[in-house]
Formats: C-alpha cells, sequence, structure tokens
C-alpha cells in the first residue's frame, strides 16, 4: 500500500500538473458569471464568443448607477494573469494560486490534527 506522504505529493503533483496546462487548455470566451452578465445585458450572444464592446460598456455603467459600487479593486493576479508573460503568466498565476491553496489546506489540517 502506498505511504500517506507519497499519497500526499503525488496528489500535489497531479494539482500543479493541471495548473500548468490548464491556460494551454482552456477557451479564451468568456463564459460563467461574465457570460451570462454579459448575455442579460444584450452585449453577447449567451451561446455566442463575439463581445460587442459599446454594449458591455453600457450594462457596466447600469448596474454602477443601480448599486453604487464600481467593484473596483486591486488584484495580485488581475484576469489570473500575470502582465507581459501571456500564457506562461496564467500558468504561473494558476500554480501560485494552487500552491496557496494547498498551503492553507496544509495549515488548516495541522491545526485540526493537533486539536483531534
Amino acid at each position: 500500500m502506498m505511504d500517506k506522504k507519497i499519497f500526499i505529493l503525488a496528489g500535489v503533483a497531479i494539482a500543479l500538473v493541471i495548473a500548468a496546462m490548464a491556460p494551454f487548455l482552456a477557451s479564451s470566451n468568456p463564459d460563467g458569471l461574465e457570460s451570462a452578465f454579459f448575455g442579460i445585458f444584450g452585449a453577447k450572444d449567451l451561446q455566442g464568443s463575439t463581445l460587442d464592446e459599446e454594449k458591455a460598456g453600457i450594462a457596466e455603467e447600469e448596474v454602477t448607477a443601480i448599486t453604487g459600487n464600481e467593484y473596483s479593486f486591486d488584484s495580485p493576479f488581475p484576469d489570473y494573469s500575470i502582465e507581459g508573460l501571456a500564457k506562461f503568466g496564467e500558468a504561473a498565476a494558476v500554480i501560485i494560486g494552487t500552491l496557496v491553496v494547498v498551503g492553507i489546506a496544509f495549515g488548516l489540517s495541522r491545526v485540526v490534527a493537533r486539536k483531534g
């Protein structure tokens, strides 16, 4: 049977390989929440990939007018990328994010193990 430490390290290695490959395999079309937002406001077809920049700007202004919030904040990795590195910047950002999550999970598991 596989040692627990080797099993965990293999899982982390697999997660890092997936993180490194993800930006090269991902679709360049926005999807999920962003796509639904622009679809609702008519800036994009729900099934299409073309974004009407003018309508998108109007949609964002309308939401800002309603909520009074521009949802503007600084991010360490805007758009899940490191500026100037193209797809490699995206891969680096995802790898760093994966390592942060693994670190948090490891730290929490140590705290829980000590209390148990």
